[in-house]
């Protein structure tokens, strides 16, 4: 189904830093437990929480992604130091939950690279009361310094982005619902060619009601609105409202219709608008005890064809594949282009596996082509071997190669990387 704040696959909510996350966080992360990401979590009767460092020492020899054609410098290499703290802390109230999280990778080379940093960190409540209400809040804060060009569209820079937002909902039995949510992001892109600001408010609901023992009937509604003083030709309106039907049946099997229309409104009169038929069929399954697909196509608010899908197989408790592939049509954030919105593609391979009892290894794999004026195609793979030591203590070493191909070939690199990282626990 489409993305709401109630359903959302591919977005987290994301928002302002505030005094209850620095109360929260700092006090935690500075006592000094440490533990790595897949520690298990500390635990008493109404609190769990999970922290993590990682430090890591790598050689990369394209630190900051040159295509080496002017006005890019050549490549350079660096030896490059990371620490990367986690967090997560869930508090609870009875029924009630309070929630804070930060992920951070601090970076500094022996030689090139100065200081730089990659930081989320947000806090959240969740309130459920007797009768079926619920209330949630949340409140996020990102910032992004480094290593844009890997992942994130072309042209996109330093960058900080504040989120908050509040849903709420009612339950009428076990079936019947209703929900709505309002968010408001503001995000701010540093770099040249000019500095941009853009501010987000989006509202939605949802209606969910049972006509059958099997079948649910949905109303999904959503409205946005984007507006920027730096880049005014992206200012726009967008609404969306649609109904479906969804069918749960037994051993894990689902699947669900839905239709209606989008409408995408620009500011700028001399820009075409959409009015679109909007609809998506989608399924989830398990195909056996070791394996789950979920897929989903249809047509977005731009008229264009979208598609998601993920397929998991575990091959007997020893290895374990995943596959994922998705097409949709995003808004633009690039610094170096007008373009309002692009078209990506993107396919995932994940593989883990377990050796000798204790050796984990990991491969992964994913290829992106961002569709716009100028077409980009960005390959990632990633190996990683871990050694848990003891149980406080894990080691390991990584090897990375990435390479984009563009119409302009100042977009373009080669990027090689290997490290070896130390994983700490209490």
């Amino acid at each position: 189904m489409n993305l709401t704040v109630f359903n959302a696959k591919k977005e987290v909510i994301q928002g302002y830093t505030s005094l209850v996350a620095a109360g929260v966080i700092i006090p935690l992360f500075c006592c000094g437990v440490i533990l790595p990401n897949s520690a298990s979590a500390m635990q008493t009767a109404t609190t769990e929480a999970t922290l993590g460092v990682t430090l890591s020492a790598e050689q990369d020899d394209n630190v900051f992604l040159s295509s080496e054609i002017p006005p890019d410098s050549a490549k350079e290499d660096d030896l490059i130091f990371h620490l990367m703290p986690t967090l997560d802390v869930t508090h609870f109230l009875g029924d009630h939950n309070l929630t804070a999280n930060l992920k951070g990778d601090f970076r500094k080379g022996a030689d090139i690279v100065d200081g730089e940093v990659n930081l989320e960190a947000g806090v959240g409540a969740e309130f459920n009361f007797a009768g079926g209400l619920m209330i949630g809040l949340s409140n996020t804060y990102k910032n992004e310094q480094f290593d844009q060009g890997l992942y994130a569209e072309t042209g996109v820079t330093d960058s900080q982005t504040n989120t908050y937002g509040v849903t709420t909902g009612y339950n009428f039995g076990e079936r019947t619902s209703v929900r709505a949510g309002y968010s408001h992001k503001w995000e701010e892109y540093d770099d040249q060619p000019v500095k941009s600001v853009y501010d987000t408010d989006k509202v939605n609901g949802r209606i969910t009601i049972p006509i059958a023992t099997e079948w649910q009937s949905y109303l999904d509604g959503q409205f946005s609105t984007i507006e920027s003083d730096e880049i005014s030709i992206r200012n726009n309106d967008k609404s969306r409202a649609v109904i479906g039907f969804r069918w749960e049946g037994p051993n894990r099997f689902s699947y669900w219709i839905e239709g209606g229309i989008g409408e995408v409104d620009y500011e700028n009169d001399a820009l075409e608008d959409y009015s679109e038929g909007v609809g998506e069929i989608g399924v989830e399954v398990a195909l056996s005890a070791w394996s789950s697909l979920q897929a989903a196509i249809g047509q977005n608010s731009y008229g264009k064809f979208r598609y998601e899908g993920v397929f998991r197989h575990n091959f007997s408790d020893k290895v374990e594949l995943t596959f994922g592939a998705n097409q949709d049509t995003l808004s633009s954030y690039s610094t170096t282009s007008n373009d309002k919105t692009y078209d990506v593609t993107s396919f995932r391979l994940g593989l883990n596996t377990t050796f000798l009892n204790r050796v984990e290894a990991g491969l992964t794999g994913s290829y992106q082509i961002q569709d716009t004026a100028n077409s980009v195609e960005t390959l990632i793979g990633r190996f990683t071997l871990d050694y848990p030591i003891q149980d406080w203590i894990k080691a390991g070493a990584h090897y990375q190669y990435a390479t984009r191909t563009a119409d302009n070939a100042g977009e373009e690199y080669d990027d090689n990387r290997i490290g070896l990282f130390v994983t700490l626990s209490l």
